[in-house]
């Protein structure tokens, strides 16, 4: 911080130094040279005074004035020094100022200028030297036939920067100044003495000099219509909270840790009897924090980034989805369908490793192995019970026969995204997953069957493994208007010596107007299937109808750290079967962001 005037200002003191030294500096140099003085003839801003110091009168009515105006002596005065001695936070002539606003710049003015005293040395007498006696040159041999090229000439160091003198007359100016404006730059400096103990406590305290906590808040109220007969109709008031603690080591590395806590129950099961009515911000642990994200990413090579997740790992966090405008559970689409294709969904927070490379501005590949978590038969058929009650049935860190880091369920995701124009991103997908309870096999997105297709009954177990395909794509039709679409095929297998093998399929479009109704609030659309078993060796377990996505929502920005999305699913043919009734799910989400 720039050095702070003292209480007193060293009005007296420092003033009076200043003095001696410009002074001795101009005598040794030059007594006569007047250029440097402020005066009516060399600087038409100052004000004609009859003599360097300023008169009495002058300074009392500066003293006794409640603000300073562009013709007062003050003014004019301080406005010239300013220019020309370089000062900062000049007056700029024309606006009227208050005497703390003139102080504030009178102090910046008074530093500038007691750091050109300071630099400015006096000259010392340099005794003329008696030309030295050159010897006769020697006679030069006959030139070689070629001659040497002549030598580069060496590199000129540039002038020293020139420190203005400042003239005894300035000094008398800035004097009269400060003795006018005496009792206001003392509040300044005081003001700055305290700023400056707050900077020196900020920086004692600072959390860390490598960590940026990034955070949201969503608070939601959820109700549900139509569906069975037997389903509730009670509205919740749910919420989620996340701390993103962000972390840099080296500039362009990243150390993600996340804490979550949420109590946003699942519509799914005993309420609407399908897993196609959720939130895409749903999950509850009854407001418990947890650690949900445990993340590390570091740069191979300029355009190569290794992404190694220990908790938490999700495709659609890691890579882009081309759906821009849906996929974020905050403030995009209202429904876990709605955000993106459920291929992304395969990972189910596990852990992983990734690598990210863009062999052009316009081609990028992906390629990621994760193991996801599998949870207890309990929930094999893939629906969500309404409460969090589920325990792992295998993880990454379990060393047990069938789990850990390569015996159990795993997933091996890749992406090739190919981007023709700014306006344009096309996407192709392909997974294979193993899941060891034949669960969670269209990322818990669609109907049952979708998830589970080999399951004899509810909570059965047949290990599945999959081969799953997408082609998903995004064009911008205008600046305001965008259009995204994906589709994808899975097909299933069972790894029992039954065998067994099922196709599933989805789709969904969307539409996004940005800037609607405001700027930064955005109104979307999605249309589509949520994953459906078209065929199937179980015949059972096929789904003979076909249910539509139909959803709606309108992102209002407030601000930007607080948007408010009101929305509203239609899902009919609940579970792709016409035989249950046509159910509607509405929120209104709050999302907060700091």
């Amino acid at each position: 911080m720039m050095k702070l005037l003292s209480k007193n200002l060293r009005s007296s003191l420092l003033i009076a130094l200043a003095v001696w030294i410009a002074g001795t500096s101009l005598a040794a140099a030059n007594p006569t040279d007047k250029s440097t003085e402020i005066s009516p003839q060399n600087n038409p801003q100052q004000v004609a005074a009859g003599s360097s110091e300023p008169s009495a009168e002058q300074i009392d009515q500066a003293t006794q004035a409640t603000e300073v105006k562009p013709g007062d002596w003050a003014y004019k005065t301080l406005q010239a020094l300013g220019n020309k001695y370089s000062c900062s936070n000049t007056p700029n002539g024309t606006q009227t100022l208050s005497r703390e606003e003139f102080a504030t710049s009178l102090n910046g003015c008074v530093q500038s200028i007691e750091q050109l005293v300071a630099r400015r040395k006096p000259r010392r007498n340099i005794k003329k030297r008696r030309p030295a006696v050159v010897a006769p040159a020697p006679i030069p041999e006959a030139a070689p036939e070629v001659l040497p090229p002549s030598p580069e000439p060496a590199p000129v160091a540039p002038p020293p920067p020139v420190v203005p003198e400042v003239s005894q007359q300035d000094l008398d100016q800035l004097k009269g100044l400060i003795q006018s404006f005496n009792t206001e730059l003392q509040a300044v400096d005081a003001r700055l003495q305290v700023l400056d103990a707050k900077v020196t406590k900020l920086q004692a305290q600072s959390f860390s000099t490598t960590t940026k906590l990034v955070g949201e808040a969503i608070f939601a109220v959820t109700g549900l219509a139509g569906g069975p007969a037997s389903a509730t109709r009670n509205t919740i008031f749910s919420d989620r909270v996340r701390l993103n603690f962000r972390s840099s080591f080296t500039g362009k590395d990243l150390l993600l840790v996340r804490l979550q806590a949420r109590n946003s129950n699942s519509f799914a099961g005993t309420p609407s009897g399908t897993n196609m009515a959720r939130l895409g911000f749903e999950g509850s642990e009854e407001n418990a924090s947890t650690l949900h994200r445990l993340q590390y990413q570091l740069p191979l090579a300029a355009n190569t980034k290794v992404y190694v997740e220990a908790v938490g790992s999700e495709f659609n966090d890691n890579y882009y989805t081309f759906n821009p405008e849906h996929q974020a559970a905050g403030t995009g689409s209202i429904t876990r369908f709605g955000r993106f294709n459920p291929i992304y969904r395969l990972s189910n927070e596990g852990a992983g490793i990734g690598v990210d490379h863009k062999f052009s501005p316009g081609v990028g590949l992906v390629v990621s192995y994760a193991v996801p978590r599998v949870v207890t038969p309990a929930t094999a058929a893939g629906v969500t019970p309404a409460t969090s009650a589920t325990t792992a049935l295998e993880t990454v860190n379990n060393p047990a026969n069938g789990s850990g880091l390569f015996n159990g369920s795993n997933v091996l995701f890749s992406q090739l995204t190919i981007k023709p124009s700014d306006d344009v991103s096309l996407g192709l997908i392909y997974a294979r997953s193993y899941n060891s309870a034949g669960t969670g096999v269209s990322g818990n997105n669609g109907s049952n069957f979708a998830n589970n297709p080999f399951g004899s009954s509810f909570g059965s177990i047949a290990p599945t493994s999959a081969n799953h395909y997408a082609l998903a794509g995004s064009v911008n039709l205008s600046p305001n208007l965008i259009f995204s679409a994906w589709g994808g095929l899975s097909q299933a297998r069972r790894e029992t010596a039954a065998g067994g093998s099922a196709d599933i399929w989805n789709y969904a479009g969307t539409l996004a107007v940005k800037d609607f109704g405001s700027k930064g609030s955005t109104l979307g659309f999605v249309l589509g299937m949520q994953p459906k078993v078209t065929s199937n060796t179980v015949g059972t377990r096929v789904d003979r109808d076909t249910s539509l996505h139909i959803e709606a929502f309108y992102k209002y920005k407030v601000s930007d750290n607080l948007y408010i999305t009101p929305g509203l699913l239609m899902l009919t043919n609940p579970e792709h079967n016409s035989a249950l009734p046509t159910e509607y799910l509405g929120t209104i989400r709050t999302t907060f962001v700091f």
